[in-house]
């Protein structure tokens, strides 16, 4: 198989069924074809069998086709120099037309229920067993020795074991290693795991705002913290482990990544794990020529658990995913209801499971829906969120917590406490919830799977609105189904009451993840971080040993994104120097030095608020107002107090104000937003109770929470600067860190 890098075709998104073989083997080898783009997957009201392709129109250097597949359509736009030559492809395809329904004998409700039980046959706990390790993770454990080594196998197949069994005989060797994760809660997890399986004093903890044993010889951190380690030049650990290795491409980490494969001293192993890299291949390639040693690749394709996928009939049965079925699915019109739903997972033995919501609110609203209900294992459930209150007294008073004590039934997204998330993610892998209604915050890596996962919808909100689910977000959803060791098989469900939404997440379901696209960008303290160390010539080389410039498919891409590359590291040095970051002979001054310290993605503010001397008169709480201002996150609806912010604000105008000039990307920020999280911050260091700030700010706990973490991260950073502002900053974290933030 092909991957972008190595072909005509840029495969920038996923693909209907069977368009990647046609491009492959009947497009790209035409001499006359020099680019092939597909865009981005539509819903239609076409539903063929199979795939047909229509030639559209010709354009300005090539021809505009589309692929039609069951429910769905995807532009595809050919650079050719004869396009009339790509007209001899709809010959290969029929018609396209508007499918006529297909008049079918109807099913009885005996016969539906003989479905639903064939369906369903074979469900239950696998025989007891012991767990023996599977070749691929015996493979890629034996490589880990002898050199960098990539691994893709579906989510609860065991790739965590191998990362387990590599430290475990690192650390009995005297060997160091770092286990990075692009979450926080993802690395507080992790942290607590392997403390459990090596001792605490074994292991360190390192966040952002969370410093514990660091000097220990296996370090738990987000890749970020281990990217500023590498620039300091001080890490050299023996192994480092980047979990959901995926997030390579992600727009606003994976620089981070990048960086830290491209600085890694070649003395360091590399472990990347993942899920979800369909150009595993390319990724390989790109590490060997950084690293000058190719990577070993082990890939598995099979999941210990079997997926079988099916959907809601509009009573309680479930039948195969299949466009044969269509006439039972939910009917137009009628909305999900969340105790159906549970209702006929329950009577299907297909408890428990994680259903999937587009919302926060949809999420809550369902389990409050269950108040008042009663299931099994209440005390077990009890007892483990009294312990996770035990500390934190705050969670008793979530509205959802009797749904989820008595009822079994919980919500769980970004918007609730750490606590919280922690204790529902207990209770559903010890078996003693029925569902939970997730967002896909639940997907992103958490390993909490279920017997099933039900998905009322394809779609997906995000700050621009509702979209589609991406193929990468349905696979991390459905990953979650099948329990290895509790289940023989896993079930995704779908509860859709659109044909050409079944049909949509029939080529979901088929198709492969989107490949892993650079998300490279050229930031202040990276390039202060080089110079630092480099000159200018050996900096650019660095930064052009990028991802992003390795995926280029054309002599003339290349150049392109070098050029670009090159003209934004020059652009930014020219704001470093106007503001006397860098001298004229791009050394470091004193004020650029001040700038290191600062890992913040505002770090230009926050510097040239001590250069120019703006924060003496600053009490505690106002510094951690000023710390909020300019953190990303959801901010509250309402202003809950005074603070002067304007010599901030007027600041952050003036360096976006240069940027503009100067045609580099700036940082968006909303002064309203500022004010209001600043606002928050303020009240909270300066002793405002938890529950009165959450309703007075009208902000969700979990993202207050967030925001308040965000400022004591970067309070941190100011703790380290050798001037009088690292007591204020000191002193503001340790108002700000207390229950239930931390």
């Amino acid at each position: 198989m092909r991957y972008r890098g190595s072909s005509k075709i840029k495969y920038e998104h996923s693909l209907i069924r069977g368009l990647r073989e046609f491009l492959e083997t009947e497009l790209e080898p035409l001499d006359h074809v020099q680019t092939i783009i597909p865009g981005r997957i539509k819903k239609t009201r076409k539903i063929v069998e199979g795939l047909q392709i229509h030639y559209q129109y010709p354009v300005s250097g090539g021809a505009k086709m589309l692929a039609y597949s069951s429910g769905a359509v995807q532009e595809i736009f050919v650079v050719s120099s004869r396009p009339e030559a790509l007209k001899e492809f709809e010959r290969k395809a029929s018609k396209v037309k508007r499918a006529e329904k297909m008049k079918r004998k109807s099913l009885s409700r005996r016969q539906l229920e003989q479905a639903t039980g064939e369906f369903t046959e074979g469900l239950g706990e696998p025989e007891p067993s012991p767990l023996t390790p599977s070749p691929f993770q015996e493979e890629a454990l034996e490589l880990v020795a002898h050199g960098d080594v990539v691994v893709t196998a579906p989510t609860g197949s065991g790739k965590t074991w191998i990362a387990e069994r590599a430290i475990e005989r690192l650390l009995s060797e005297g060997k160091t290693c770092w286990y990075t994760t692009p979450l926080k809660a993802l690395s507080n997890q992790k942290y607590d795991n392997f403390r459990k399986l090596l001792g605490a004093t074994r292991v360190g903890l390192l966040t952002g705002e969370r410093k514990e044993n660091p000097s220990a010889p296996l370090v738990v951190a987000t890749t970020e913290v281990f990217r500023n380690a590498l620039y300091s030049g001080n890490e050299r650990p023996w192994l480092a482990i980047l979990d959901e290795a995926h997030y390579i491409g992600d727009e606003q980490r994976g620089t981070t990544w990048e960086e830290v494969i491209i600085l890694a001293s070649p003395y360091t192993r590399l472990l990347l794990l993942s899920a979800t890299i369909s150009n595993a291949d390319e990724i390989v390639d790109w590490m060997a020529k950084v690293r000058d040693s190719r990577p070993y690749l082990v890939t598995e394709k099979e999941r210990p658990v079997p997926l079988r996928y099916g959907f809601l009939t509009h009573g309680k049965h479930m039948l195969p995913l299949d466009p044969g079925h269509l006439d039972y699915r939910r009917k137009a019109g009628a909305k999900f209801s969340p105790f159906k739903a549970v209702q006929a997972l329950e009577e299907n033995d297909l408890l428990p499971a994680i259903v999937f919501l587009p919302s926060r609110k949809d999420c809550d609203r369902a389990a409050i829906s269950f108040q008042g209900l009663s299931w099994k294992y209440r005390t077990p459930r009890f007892k483990i969120f009294a312990e996770a209150a035990r500390d934190n007294p705050y969670l008793w008073e979530n509205a959802l917590t009797s749904p989820l004590i008595d009822a079994g039934i919980a919500a769980h997204h970004a918007g609730h406490l750490t606590g919280w998330k922690v204790a529902v993610e207990r209770m559903l892998a010890d078996g003693r919830l029925r569902v939970v209604f997730a967002t896909t915050t639940l997907a992103a890596g958490l390993d909490v799977p279920a017997r099933t996962v039900l998905l009322p919808t394809v779609m997906a909100r995000d700050g621009f609105g509702t979209r589609f689910l991406t193929t990468l977000e349905f696979h991390q959803m459905t990953g979650r189904a099948g329990r290895r060791g509790k289940d023989r098989i896993g079930f995704v469900i779908v509860d859709l009451h659109h044909d050409k939404d079944l049909l949509l997440a029939l080529n979901l379901r088929s198709a492969e993840p989107e490949p892993v696209r650079s998300a490279f960008k050229v930031n202040y303290y990276q390039i202060l971080n080089l110079l630092s160390r480099l000159d200018i010539q050996m900096t650019t080389e660095i930064l052009e040993k990028s991802l992003l410039l390795f995926q280029q498919t054309s002599r003339r891409d290349f150049k392109e994104a070098r050029a670009r590359i090159a003209e934004e590291l020059k652009k930014r040095i020219e704001v470093l120097q106007r503001f006397k970051y860098l001298d004229r002979s791009l050394r470091l001054t004193e004020f650029g030095g001040w700038a290191l310290l600062i890992r913040h993605e505002n770090a230009l503010v926050f510097t040239e608020v001590i250069r120019r001397n703006l924060y003496p008169s600053l009490p505690a709480a106002d510094l951690a107002g000023w710390a909020a201002a300019l953190t990303s996150g959801r901010t509250p609806r309402r202003t809950v107090c005074s603070l002067e912010l304007k010599p901030l604000l007027d600041l952050a105008r003036e360096i976006g104000n240069l940027e503009k000039r100067k045609g580099i990307s700036s940082l968006l920020f909303y002064a309203d937003e500022a004010w209001r999280k600043a606002a928050a911050v303020k009240h909270w260091v300066n002793g405002e109770a938890w529950g009165k700030l959450v309703a007075e700010a009208d902000i969700e706990e979990g993202d207050l929470q967030w925001l308040l973490l965000q400022t004591a991260e970067v309070l941190r950073q100011l703790e380290d600067l050798p001037l009088p502002i690292a007591t204020t900053a000191r002193e503001a974290r340790s108002m700000l860190l207390r229950a239930p933030v931390v």
